[in-house]
């Protein structure tokens, strides 16, 4: 909710709806309806627990009775680049007509997930911000077609609806019915696409994981999936062959680079010869750590996410620092007297 109400919407008006499916945690409705009523949202709480995709269809539904532009189903575990939606929206409306979906990048959400540790990445605003701001950078209003959208941050146009329909409540509690809605708007002739420049961190479980709907170590509920098996058939094909086209990993490593760059302008980043004693650095600050050999790929680090710098050449240093721009290291263990061309940069040294 603060995420939310943080965001730039400089060329749009939003509502924002919260749906309270019921829930059986004592106090917390009373507590979701007074944050509602604090952010100005509008506030419903169901009789009975329905489940997810019935609780979506609420959202969808006012959408399409109050007359909206688009409706954006959000999960409540997600945390808004301060741009995301701005994004979200500038693509739904240059974007051709024919797009049933677009789905925003994420940590935690396969496969349109920016590759991150395990645990690693951080969930502040600050971490948001940043990570939206260099990909809206890098990629401006670029998108990739895909086969599906993914409801955690997924905007919508509500005249699409009017065709494909709402989530079928055939699932339950949840997990699949996206991948139905999003098959049934592809054989409708509709497209998804996925938002380079947009960026939502998601949880990701919280619900499902606590109810039991899945274990600790799955995904989806297979049980679902298989209904989409059966009803499209080729839904699965059309998942497989995107996911083997190499079309989503190029664009995985050029958004984790551009957002690595971004928090090293920023936060500077340590230069670090793990042979040697080193003081950890800030979590926020970019971490290099030198390689024993020339002509290899050294690494660079920050929050979980991973890029490789090509150190290919013998003044391994030279490259770091070109690839991150010239600039010199915030902190390093390295003596300066062995850097060819450390002269030339005037490296800090502390040891």
């Amino acid at each position: 909710m603060e995420s939310i109400a943080r965001l730039q919407k400089e060329r749009f008006a939003l509502d924002v709806l919260v749906l309270d499916d019921a829930s059986p945690e004592p106090g917390f409705s009373e507590h979701l309806e007074a944050l509602a009523a604090e952010f100005g949202a509008v506030y419903y709480r169901s009789p009975r627990n329905m489940g997810i995709p019935r609780n979506v269809n609420l959202g969808l539904a006012t959408a399409q009775r109050l007359g909206y532009d688009y409706v954006v189903i959000s999960n409540s575990d997600v945390i808004y680049a301060q741009n995301a939606l701005q994004v979200l929206v500038d693509d739904a409306v240059s974007s051709a007509a024919g797009v049933a979906s677009i789905t925003a990048w994420s940590t935690n959400v396969d496969p349109y997930s920016l590759p991150n540790g395990a645990d690693l990445y951080v969930e502040t605003q600050d971490v948001a911000d940043l990570i939206g701001v260099a990909l809206a950078a890098e990629f401006a209003d670029r998108t990739l077609d895909i086969p599906a959208g993914i409801s955690f941050a997924m905007i919508v146009p509500v005249a699409v609806l009017d065709e494909v329909g709402l989530m079928d409540p055939v699932f339950g509690r949840g997990y699949g019915e996206e991948s139905d809605w999003s098959a049934r708007a592809s054989s409708a002739g509709y497209k998804h696409l996925l938002a380079q420049g947009s960026y939502v961190y998601h949880a990701g479980r919280g619900s499902t994981l606590a109810a039991g709907i899945v274990s600790k170590d799955a995904t989806a509920d297979w049980g679902n999936q298989r209904i989409v098996n059966h009803r499209s058939p080729m839904f699965r094909w059309d998942v497989d062959g995107f996911l083997r086209s190499g079309t989503l990993e190029p664009a995985q490593i050029d958004a984790v680079r551009a957002l690595v760059l971004a928090a090293a302008s920023k936060y500077g980043y340590a230069l670090i010869d793990a042979s040697k004693d080193w003081v950890d650095p800030a979590e926020t600050v970019v971490t290099v750590a030198i390689r024993s050999q020339a002509y290899e790929i050294c690494t660079a680090h920050w929050c979980g996410f991973t890029t490789d710098i090509d150190t290919d050449g013998s003044d391994v240093v030279g490259a770091i620092v070109e690839f991150f721009g010239g600039v010199a290291p915030l902190y390093t263990n390295v003596r300066a007297a062995t850097w060819q061309g450390a002269s030339q940069f005037g490296y800090p040294v502390r040891l």
